[in-house]
C-alpha cells in the first residue's frame, strides 16, 4: 500500500479549457493536505540543511545569480532523494500532461520540475518562462506547498494579463498552469518562507542538439 494513494484530480479538463480560452488556469485544493504537507516538509528540510542553491537568471554561459531580480533557492526534483510524496506528485502531473495532449494536441513530451523556496524578503521580477533561444518549454506549472498562509504573508504570483493584473495567493494545494511563452508574471515579496514546486512541460526538440 503506497504511503500516498494516487488520486487524480478531476479539474484537469477545466485546466485544458482555460488554457485554450485564455492561456492560464488557477485551481484550488488540487492536492491532498497530506501530500502538500509532505512535499512542503521535504522542501523546507532541504532549505534548513543548505541543500537548496540560489537560483539564477539566464541560460548557459549567461546564467547569473542576481538576488535583486530573483531571490529563490531551488533543487531539481531528479536530484533529490526518492520520496513517496514526490512520486505521487509526478504521477499526478503525468495525468495532467496526458489530458493537455489529448485535449489541446500540444505534443508535450517531458516534464522538468524543481522545489523552490523564497525566504522572507525575496521575490522574482516580471518575466516569461520560455528562453528566447530555446522554444521547448510549452506549459508552466506551479504547485504551492504553504499550509496556513495568511493575508499579509505576501508572496503572491502576479499574472500580467491583457485584462489587468491577477494575484494568486500561494496557498497550499493551489495549482497554477499557464502557457510559458505568453504569460508575463512575477513573484511579489514574501514575508515568510514560501515553498512551491515549479515545473515545465516540454515538447520534443525537432533538432536533437537542442535540449
Amino acid at each position: 500500500m503506497p504511503e500516498f494513494p494516487l488520486a487524480v484530480p478531476t479539474c484537469f479538463e477545466q485546466v485544458a479549457d482555460d488554457l485554450a480560452a485564455k492561456g492560464w488556469s488557477v485551481q484550488h485544493d488540487v492536492f491532498s493536505e497530506e501530500l502538500v504537507a509532505a512535499l512542503g516538509q521535504a522542501c523546507r528540510q532541504m532549505w534548513h540543511n543548505d541543500a537548496l542553491t540560489p537560483a539564477g537568471i539566464g541560460q548557459g554561459s549567461d546564467l547569473a545569480v542576481v538576488p535583486e531580480i530573483r531571490g529563490d533557492y531551488t533543487r531539481w526534483l531528479d536530484e533529490c532523494s526518492p520520496r513517496a510524496c514526490q512520486s505521487e506528485y509526478l504521477q499526478i502531473l503525468e495525468q495532467l500532461r496526458e489530458t493537455l495532449n489529448r485535449s489541446l494536441f500540444l505534443g508535450l513530451d517531458s516534464f522538468e520540475t524543481h522545489f523552490a523556496l523564497y525566504p522572507p524578503g525575496a521575490g522574482y521580477s516580471k518575466h516569461l518562462d520560455r528562453f528566447q533561444n530555446n522554444p521547448l518549454r510549452m506549459v508552466s506549472v506551479v504547485a504551492y506547498l504553504n499550509q496556513n498562509w495568511q493575508p499579509g504573508d505576501g508572496g503572491e504570483l502576479r499574472l500580467h494579463l491583457k485584462e489587468g493584473l491577477v494575484d494568486v495567493v500561494p496557498t497550499g494545494g493551489t495549482l497554477v498552469v499557464f502557457l510559458s511563452d505568453r504569460i508575463l508574471h512575477e513573484v511579489l515579496e514574501a514575508h515568510k518562507e514560501r515553498a512551491s514546486l515549479v515545473g515545465w512541460f516540454r515538447r520534443r526538440p525537432l533538432n536533437p542538439l537542442l535540449r
